[in-house]
């Protein structure tokens, strides 16, 4: 059954790539980690040197990063952000009070934020949407879904939207792990959003660039105005928005990326000590009623990873190379052949 969700005012919510905070609890140097925690590329696109008139001037609106970005993602209806966190936080205060249901396990700042802006926030599994469907103001779920990588065909999705804007009603999509299977997005099918459908993307994951803070939020043209207004003037600086535009563009980098086979690898290395494995282009997701005994001896051995409490379970990224594949399988011998979860 759907629980609803209440989070404490001004509740900290926790995220991965923590990792300094890491290093200081295990009195183990930065520079020897292996960071797993954050489900982007590890083999991040990187531009060329940035120009000093970049950093000099302004950012402009009218410069090359809402054209590049139309033609990426194939459809029209646009607003770039400062992350796909600012639109997060925004949309909330697009509507009036409403019932919400998210999809969950989820990312905690999609709840969080609904219920900061006083809406009633029902969490729902993925077999309990229908059932809902007919007594919600928004459906908000993530496709392909973190942290447990469920993935909704585009025919359901479509399905759930016909119905909700019947009654004035959203289904939001998170997008945001998308880019290596853009077959699936729902943005390959429409120039211009309809009513009632609004979808999230992130540059951070597939580009392994979470650093420079740019996302983008599709939806109809009265809900972007209003999350334009709320972000202001600036609010992306222009050496992210010079560098997100390039990364958009580049074609080339973006057909020779190949998440899946690092996917597929991490999956073969896993099969070898866990029986219950969910798979993304980006991470795996691991139930395991001692996933937080586990989180705590990989960080022993210099190697960072998400734990989730409810239902417990851990996330492990996308190694970088052969030597961090190798370093993971070593430092999962030694828990499981060694018996260091007794």
């Amino acid at each position: 059954m759907g629980i609803v969700v209440v989070f404490p005012l001004n509740k900290k919510i926790q995220h991965g790539g923590n990792l300094r905070e890491a290093a200081m609890l295990y009195n183990i140097p930065l520079e020897n980690w292996i960071d797993l925690s954050t489900g982007i590329n590890p083999n991040a696109w990187f531009p060329p040197e940035i120009p000093h008139s970049v950093w000099q001037r302004l950012p402009e609106a009218d410069d090359d990063l809402l054209a590049s970005a139309q033609q990426y993602y194939g459809c029209k209806d646009l607003l770039p952000v400062a992350g796909s966190q600012l639109a997060i936080q925004s949309l909330p205060y697009c509507r009036k009070h409403s019932r919400i249901a998210i999809v969950s396990p989820c990312y905690a700042e999609h709840p969080y934020w609904w219920q900061q802006a006083g809406h009633e926030v029902l969490l729902i599994s993925a077999n309990e949407v229908e059932q809902y469907l007919p007594s919600i103001d928004v459906l908000l779920l993530i496709n392909p879904n973190n942290p447990d990588a469920h993935r909704w065909s585009l025919a359901t999705l479509q399905h759930w939207h016909k119905q909700l804007v019947e009654r004035n009603a959203w289904l939001i999509v998170d997008e945001a792990f998308m880019d290596s299977t853009p077959q699936f997005s729902l943005l390959s099918h429409y120039q211009h959003l309809p009513d009632g459908l609004i979808v999230l993307r992130s540059i951070g994951k597939f580009f392994g660039l979470a650093g420079i803070r740019l996302g983008f939020i599709a939806a109809p043209d009265h809900i972007l105005h209003k999350i334009e207004a709320m972000q202001g003037p600036w609010s992306i600086s222009h050496p992210t928005r010079w560098v997100g535009a390039l990364a958009l563009r580049d074609t080339q980098w973006q057909q020779q990326t190949n998440l899946a086979q690092q996917s597929d690898k991490l999956h073969t290395l896993l099969s070898r000590y866990f029986k219950k494995i969910h798979v993304s282009h980006y991470f795996c997701y691991l139930p395991h009623t001692q996933a937080k005994q586990i989180k705590h001896q990989l960080a022993k051995q210099g190697i960072w990873v998400r734990f989730f409490e409810n239902p417990s379970a851990i996330r492990i990224g996308l190694p970088k190379n052969n030597e961090a594949f190798h370093q993971l399988n070593n430092a999962f011998l030694s828990i499981f052949c060694t018996n260091l979860l007794k």
